[in-house]
């Protein structure tokens, strides 16, 4: 029997005893009745037929037991699923949820060596642009033959770790598969693929579900982080608002789900560079704060495997270093966001890999187009030759996105009454569809464009530019402007009154734009010369009605790119004293100088139009009256098309800080390919 002493006291055993109840539902605590923590229901709950809600976040211990145990019955799922013969496979198909929980897999993957020489940046020469116009094929790729542009079975596999491996012909560190196995690509599907409609389904499904998730997600990752629940959600919403859209760096279905669970979508360095680069929208020193605590986590994120959260974070944490001046971080964090995305594989997510769930394969695809167009951005604005330029026929297909539900969201710029970021109140702006989903689509089709604007056009030199490369970009263009969805496009001469959403004026910004530099290389033709200016005036009538509706303060860096080519297409009538040109390069230098105030890379580009304005006219004549005289302008009649630096062209203003005393020791292009350009017997624009 034991004695009084050796008894445990009756607090100690209340103690126990609450330690062991685990969660405890709003309606059992409204009841002061125990909760059995049943979920998504609890027993009492089920007995009352109340609807049984959560309002304490669970503790991180019990997340991670929950998820370490949900991931080893995913692993015995799979291991069954894999036991099982070809023919019973077909039988049934798991469903996307179940799918969408199965363990952590990295795909490691490595660029492979036979690649196709045209996609090498290193061989200009022999990159040809496509023969046709860039449309989207809409068809769901369902083929289990490898194709040239595809990874033949013998380079696509999985080890024996159930990882993704991906190597090249020639390579002495993988065990290619046996040749009886290889008749049967083990990593793609075979024809019973679900169909289109079933994965849009199965997605929507998805995203409906993980809406559930959120105020949880948030509680988990405030407990983790020590980032207050308010600030943090407020900083989400910014993202999700003002910076997503446009590149879509982050599917947020995932990425919430995970940051409740714990999944492989989610990483606390991810978050922490999401937050702090949306805390740009707001007074104060969080984004500091945050972007110091980005940069701690960065250095164990990069010494681990590969993984998608880490190339999210780091194409953000580079569009954050480039909207501050940091030209050399950003390019450095980019390139080693690429250099991974390659090796997870993501340029060869166009196929259904084994494994793999609807969900994965949609992160995959939208990940590497982010990447993709990021890219092309990067290289306009520091004047480099393009990183990312493996595309195959097979992940142009891949442009069609499956899952379009952001697009139905409505946008508005508000959140709580504290912030405005609007020149209207709040009934003044009306709700509007985002079309988030559609506007990268069309605008990663136009980055597309880009790059081959950028190689052919601001690397390669020759007649043959004119006569072959410049009539392919135009009709490209064209056809990319008028196969536009009408909710994207928006028409100069007709705008609304309200400014849509940011991110569709920065596409029709980007397109304008794209024309000018398309036309600039052959700008002593008056007819070229004329479509650059009309394309500038476009620009500007854009920036007004962004400036109507929600001012100039916040204009992003991509804007301010377009908003410089502009201002480089203008200047030479603007010297000339026309009123016209006058007027919309004031537009533009005001534009650039309220955008310095969160994105000081602008100054940069402010400075080159100042000094070109301050510059000695030329005395040749001005294209206007040249009619179709084929005699370059003089250098300095206008500004550079890329607002790069120069080390042989000395400035009278410091630039250390945009550089951080580095050199730029990368090959940039010619900005002033009109100088070098053999026109020969070029008159006007081809049709």
């Amino acid at each position: 029997m034991q004695s009084p002493a050796s008894r445990p006291s009756a607090s100690r055993r209340q103690a126990a005893h609450r330690r062991s109840r685990g969660l405890t539902c709003a309606n059992c605590r409204g009841r002061k009745v125990r909760c059995d923590g049943g979920q998504p229901t609890c027993k009492s709950c089920e007995i009352y037929n109340d609807d049984c809600r959560y309002d304490k976040a669970p503790p991180l211990s019990q997340i991670m037991t929950m998820a370490k145990q949900l991931q080893e019955a995913q692993k015995i799922i799979e291991d069954l699923r894999a036991s099982r013969e070809p023919s019973q496979n077909k039988e049934s198909l798991p469903d996307d949820d179940t799918r969408s929980r199965t363990t952590s897999i990295s795909q490691p993957f490595h660029v492979p060596s036979s690649a196709r020489s045209q996609h090498n940046v290193l061989v200009p020469a022999n990159i040809v642009g496509p023969a046709g116009p860039v449309i989207a094929n809409n068809e769901w790729d369902t083929t289990t033959v490898p194709t040239p542009e595809e990874p033949t079975a013998a380079e696509l596999t999985v080890d024996e770790h159930g990882k993704i491996c991906y190597y090249g012909p020639t390579s002495a560190v993988h065990d290619p598969p046996q040749t009886e196995i290889s008749a049967q690509s083990p990593v793609l599907n075979q024809p019973n693929n679900p169909s289109r409609i079933e994965v849009r389904d199965s997605l929507a499904s998805y995203v409906q579900e993980v809406s559930v998730w959120e105020d949880f997600a948030l509680g988990n990752a405030s407990l983790q982080t020590k980032i207050p629940r308010e600030v943090m959600a407020k900083l989400l919403h910014l993202h999700w608002t003002w910076v997503s859209p446009m590149f879509m760096w982050v599917y947020r279905p995932a990425f919430i789900r995970d940051m409740a669970t714990g999944g492989r979508y989610y990483s606390e360095f991810l978050l922490t560079v999401i937050c702090a680069h949306s805390a740009k929208y707001q007074e104060g020193s969080s984004a500091d704060f945050l972007l110091t605590r980005a940069r701690h986590l960065l250095g164990n994120a990069i010494q681990q495997p590969s993984s998608i959260p880490t190339v999210q974070a780091l194409l953000q944490l580079s569009a954050r270093d480039l909207a501050h001046g940091s030209i050399s971080q950003a390019w450095v964090y980019s390139g080693i966001a690429f250099r991974m995305a390659s090796d997870l594989g993501l340029q060869h997510s166009s196929n259904e890999i084994k494994g793999l769930s609807s969900v994965d394969l949609e992160i995959r695809r939208r990940l590497f187009w982010s990447c993709y167009f990021w890219d092309k951005a990067t290289s306009l604005y520091a004047g480099r030759l393009p990183s990312v330029t493996e595309l195959s026929d097979h992940m142009r297909s891949s442009l069609d996105l499956l899952d379009h539900a952001a697009d139905s969201d409505l946008w508005t710029p508000y959140f709580g009454d504290s912030l405005n970021l609007t020149k209207l109140s709040h009934a003044q702006y009306p709700p509007t569809s985002s079309h988030a989903v559609s506007n990268f689509v069309n605008s990663s089709k136009l980055s597309i464009i880009i790059n081959d604007i950028i190689i052919q056009l601001y690397y390669r030199r020759g007649k043959a530019i004119a006569e072959s490369a410049f009539k392919d970009i135009k009709l490209r263009l064209d056809l990319w402007r008028a196969h536009s969805p009408p909710h994207l496009r928006l028409d100069p001469s007709h705008l609304p009154s309200i400014c849509p959403p940011p991110h569709l004026v920065s596409q029709n910004l980007l397109y304008f734009a794209s024309v000018i530099l398309a036309h600039r290389p052959f700008w002593s033709v008056a007819a070229h010369y004329q479509i650059c200016i009309s394309a500038s005036e476009s620009i500007e009538k854009l920036v007004i009605l962004l400036e109507s509706t929600f001012g100039l303060d916040n204009i992003t860096y991509l804007m301010g790119y377009c908003i410089y080519t502009g201002a480089s297409a203008i200047l030479e009538d603007a010297k000339k004293g026309h009123d016209i040109a006058h007027s919309t390069l004031r537009t533009f230098l005001r534009a650039l100088n309220s955008g310095m105030r969160r994105c000081p890379l602008l100054e940069r580009s402010l400075k080159i139009i100042v000094k070109g304005m301050n510059q000695t006219r030329s005395e040749n004549p001005g294209p206007a009256a040249m009619g179709q005289a084929e005699t370059p302008i003089a250098m300095n009649g206008y500004i550079p098309a890329f607002p790069y630096i120069d080390p042989a062209v000395p400035f009278d203003f410091d630039m250390n800080p945009y550089l951080n005393g580095t050199d730029m020791a990368i090959p940039v292009l010619d900005c002033f390919p009109e100088m070098q350009m053999d026109l020969g017997g070029f008159m006007g624009p081809m049709s």
